[in-house]
């Protein structure tokens, strides 16, 4: 996704202002972890006063939550494409690989995934930014379920489990590969790994 394109969701209508905050403090959460990144320090990157930016998003919390909810609704929408695409499960599996494993390093995007890397540090969120974290976790996991669902329908998912066992199963598989791509291991690496983990779902 393009930093640029971010846009909030919700709140009061959108300013200039308010969306170059959001990527500002998009870009250095997810470079930098939402942990350890100080409000003054959004407040100076964005060029925005404290007070300014609190009348914004309400607190810390509010503008993690905002962040996360844009960065979501980017995320989620290529692959929902992918899921609802008139693909066999096979085929929608290894696009989910290709997507999660892309070499990006010549984009202007820090590697790994912003929603896994504040799971990963739910505990030093805030209520409002925790909240949103598990019902943006519910909303992959009801995409993943429905998904297998339609395989299963057409034939195409035998192996002996339940959607919701498998979408879990998926979601933590992706999840794991895009923790480590975050990390710094080789892509051609964690693109074999994950390819062999989901094999089981052939």
């Amino acid at each position: 996704m393009s930093l640029d394109s971010v846009r909030a969701s919700r709140g009061r209508p959108k300013t200039l202002s308010r969306d170059h905050i959001l990527n500002v403090a998009m870009q250095a959460y997810w470079e930098e972890g939402a942990g350890d990144v100080s409000i003054n320090e959004i407040c100076r990157k964005a060029k925005v006063s404290k007070p300014g930016l609190y009348r914004e998003f309400g607190n810390e919390d509010g503008l993690m939550k905002e962040v996360l909810i844009a960065y979501q609704n980017n995320m989620l929408a290529p692959i929902l494409q992918m899921l609802n695409a008139d693909t066999t499960f096979r085929e929608t599996l290894d696009e989910l690989v290709l997507f999660v494993t892309a070499n990006n390093d010549d984009q202007d995007m820090p590697r790994g995934c912003l929603v896994v890397q504040m799971r990963e540090s739910r505990m030093r969120m805030g209520e409002a930014t925790r909240e949103q974290i598990d019902l943006t976790e519910r909303q992959v996991l009801t995409m993943y379920e429905a998904w297998i669902e339609r395989s299963k329908a057409k034939g195409e998912f035998s192996a002996d489990m339940s959607s919701q066992f498998a979408a879990t199963y998926i979601d933590a598989q992706l999840s794991h590969a895009l923790s480590q791509i975050a990390r710094g291991e080789q892509k051609n690496n964690v693109k074999n790994i994950l390819k062999t983990a989901l094999s089981m779902l052939q």
